[in-house]
């Protein structure tokens, strides 16, 4: 006989919300793993002792963490989902009767109260010297790389203007070295008897960049292979022993990937007290800034190498033998080239530049296989602190080498694959360099917590 359900009738009903939740549900597992009391000391300082009482600010960031976790794009959505969700209820501690947080409570928080602030970097820090203490995180390969994420704006809205630039942290030791040998250069040439001075790096003082009006913390991404307009890009240190990410920070679309890294590997030795032994990068890091960096902090690079074989000017530079001790070069004619001047290349990198004399150049029998007809002299260029970019090549021969880049490949590529389909990088609704932060923070926290509480099942 066919059943058929009578009209539903109101009735009481006691209901423990915990026996709907399977017990290998997501936030379950997070649940039973992580104590998120931690976070009232991280938040107490925000809020006034007098008036009326806020809402839970537990509350308010584990229901942030759930649109992260599962894919919610919208705060409107997530409040939605929420008061459906019986899961997510549960985890936040909320009855069935209980109403739901209001979306606009989010966008009123971050406008006043948690402007400014640190807190959800500390409370991601917090977790991941959580993963730390448990061992999960080692310090022994860090891989790092970049990813997109597309801006709120119009790339219809872009102007140029002229800015000051500013020497970037990278760069610091390489120019403190290269203003050292034009000192020292310029002292030679007064002790000579010489009034002409060497010619000076080019002037990198100011520079033309495009602003995008609607986002002016975004900026245009022109990379090939990459879409084109406004974006940001989030610089993200991975431990490769189990996934976890140490490290993310994002930038404007049009600046360089290997600017931040040795500033944030530092960081983050620092902040977590952290020894990092090697670290893995494709060859955009490839820069003799990025290996004094990595020098002065005492770890292991294994870096994609750029082709070095032929960092001179002609194609037969190794016809050329270099004198260490007098800092010279001499040619296959036995001639001598002394360095003249310093140039600083748009990748960051120093070269020192040697000149041969004129008049040694003017009938010797090698000047057309040597450099041609047009110009009156031979010149060689040798990076600044070369033989750490050959080190870099060297290490690149090895199988430490293969293994680290693997890593990288992995952990890296797959991380960014798996935050922008299912933790909300994709894209930003969010415009300034702080929410955009915020939106990475808790898009690799909730990749973390998913890979931590594998990694301790």
């Amino acid at each position: 006989m066919m059943g058929r359900k009578d009209d539903y009738q109101s009735k009481m009903e006691f209901i423990d919300l915990n026996t709907f939740v399977p017990s290998d549900h997501i936030l379950r597992q997070i649940n039973e793993k992580i104590d998120f009391s931690f976070i009232y000391n991280k938040m107490e300082k925000y809020y006034s002792k007098l008036g009326r009482k806020s809402l839970d600010p537990v509350l308010l960031y584990k229901m942030l963490l759930i649109g992260y976790l599962f894919n919610v794009d919208s705060e409107r959505e997530l409040e939605q989902e929420v008061h459906l969700n019986i899961a997510y209820r549960w985890f936040l501690g909320l009855d069935l009767t209980d109403s739901v947080p209001n979306h606009s409570t989010f966008s009123q928080n971050r406008r006043r109260r948690f402007k400014d602030s640190t807190v959800f970097q500390e409370i991601f820090d917090h977790i991941v010297k959580l993963c730390i203490e448990r061992g999960l995180v080692t310090g022994e390969v860090i891989v790092t790389d970049s990813t997109h994420i597309k801006a709120s704006a119009s790339k219809g809205k872009v102007e140029k203007v002229v800015v000051e630039k500013t020497p970037s942290q990278y760069l610091n030791t390489v120019e403190q070295e290269a203003k050292k040998i034009e000192k020292e250069l310029e002292e030679k040439r007064i002790e000579s008897g010489k009034k002409k001075r060497g010619r000076k790096p080019k002037d990198i003082s100011t520079e033309t960049i495009s602003v995008v009006k609607t986002d002016s913390d975004s900026g245009l991404l022109k990379r090939p292979g990459k879409p084109l307009g406004p974006h940001y890009l989030a610089y993200t240190s991975i431990d490769t022993e189990n996934g976890i990410i140490v490290d993310i920070h994002p930038s404007a679309g049009n600046i360089n990937d290997c600017e931040p890294f040795v500033e944030r590997l530092k960081v983050i030795q620092e902040k977590f007290d952290l020894d990092i032994k090697n670290v893995g990068a494709d060859r955009g890091y490839d820069t003799t800034p990025i290996h004094h960096g990595l020098r002065t902090l005492e770890i292991t690079g294994y870096i994609s190498p750029i082709q070095h074989d032929n960092p001179f000017n002609t194609t037969s530079y190794r016809d050329f033998t270099y004198n260490k001790e007098t800092d010279t070069y001499t040619c296959p004619n036995q001639k001598i080239l002394h360095f003249t001047h310093l140039t600083l290349k748009e990748n960051g990198n120093y070269f020192k530049t040697y000149s041969a004399k004129t008049k040694d150049c003017k009938f010797c029998p090698f000047r057309d296989a040597c450099f041609g007809k047009t110009a009156s002299k031979r010149t060689v260029s040798r990076p600044i602190a070369h033989d750490l970019l050959e080190a870099n090549m060297q290490r690149a021969k090895i199988s430490e080498y293969k293994y680290v880049q693997k890593l990288r490949r992995v952990w890296c590529e797959g991380s960014f694959g798996t935050m922008k389909i299912k933790h909300n990088l994709y894209k930003t609704y969010k415009r300034g360099i702080e929410k955009i932060l915020e939106q990475c923070l808790f898009s690799a926290l909730a990749l973390n917590l998913k890979r931590m509480i594998k990694a301790i099942n």
